[in-house]
């Protein structure tokens, strides 16, 4: 009797355990499915409101042909672009260390927490002030000058100008996410690799970039949406000229402008299917979310 009084003295909190368990695991549930359902809403909204007419504009209309074009081409060469730059500078920050290093962490930082609108604005200026050196009568200032001054001529207000601005909105996600998969990489392994022959860029190469593919791909991603979505230093550094500079989400502000929010929700509508679509084809590539791994059951 005396043990049977113990073991359900230990029963006791047992179920009370998996109770707390329990309720807490139906919460984060409901959580989970009511944020599903309020952006489920948004876009069910959406759909009501947009009508056939304006969704077929987008395949029909030539500006609008044109706009998608330009964002897809535009932003697919900010993307590759930011991975290519993301790829070593991320190993970089995860891998050596070295007086000043936070600096250049914050730096990069630096991206993601200043205003899209800032970086348009200091991409525009820099370019004025590079403008400015090439009066100087300083030799190597004059030089530096001009040089600036023709790479605005590129870019400003022209389509190249288009992709330097999703590139520097773009470039930060990359290299964080890239980073964050450096990071749960034992270094051991590359060590191995080194004492087997390879170089340090041959263990990169061989063994750290196979092993990142998911957080490279997740990099990929977040660049490319972002890149894909910008609009306000697009504005200030290239413009928003129909048959030009115009990309899909400067499209979105041209029709609201004019009034014509079903145009402009029809467009939102392509771009979110564009994204949704590109989630999809890489989750299937990968087995798996490629902005998070798969969690337990």
């Amino acid at each position: 009797m005396e043990g049977l009084t113990d073991m359900t003295d230990v029963s006791v909190p047992v179920r009370r355990a998996r109770i707390g368990i329990d309720a807490f695991r139906w919460f984060t549930t409901l959580v989970l499915v009511l944020f599903t359902v309020l952006v489920a809403l948004l876009l069910a909204a959406d759909l009501l409101y947009v009508d056939r007419a304006s969704l077929l504009e987008i395949f029909t209309a030539p500006h609008l042909r044109s706009a998608c074009v330009l964002s897809l081409v535009t932003s697919l060469i900010a993307t590759v672009i930011s991975v290519l730059v993301a790829a070593p500078t991320a190993y970089a920050l995860s891998r050596y260390r070295f007086r000043g290093i936070i600096v250049l962490d914050v730096m990069v930082d630096l991206l993601i927490v200043m205003p899209v609108l800032v970086i348009g604005v200091s991409l525009l200026v820099f370019f004025q002030v590079g403008r400015g050196l090439g009066q100087s009568n300083v030799f190597p200032l004059h030089w530096l000058g001009w040089a600036i001054g023709q790479c605005g001529d590129f870019f400003i207000y022209n389509k190249p100008g288009i992709v330097l601005a999703q590139f520097f909105c773009s470039v930060s996600y990359a290299i964080r996410t890239i980073k964050a998969a450096f990071d749960e990489i034992d270094p051991r392994t590359e060590q191995v690799a080194m004492t087997l022959g390879c170089s340090r860029a041959g263990a990169f190469w061989r063994v750290t970039l196979p092993l990142a593919r998911a957080g490279i791909l997740a990099g990929t991603v977040l660049a490319w949406v972002r890149a894909f979505g910008i609009f306000g230093p697009i504005i200030i550094v290239a413009g928003g000229v129909r048959g030009k500079t115009e990309v899909l989400p400067t499209s979105i502000y041209l029709e609201i402008s004019i009034g014509r929010l079903e145009a402009a929700l029809a467009i939102s509508l392509f771009m979110v299917a564009a994204a949704t679509a590109v989630l999809l084809a890489l989750r299937a590539v990968a087995g798996k979310s490629v902005l998070g791994g798969g969690g337990t059951k």
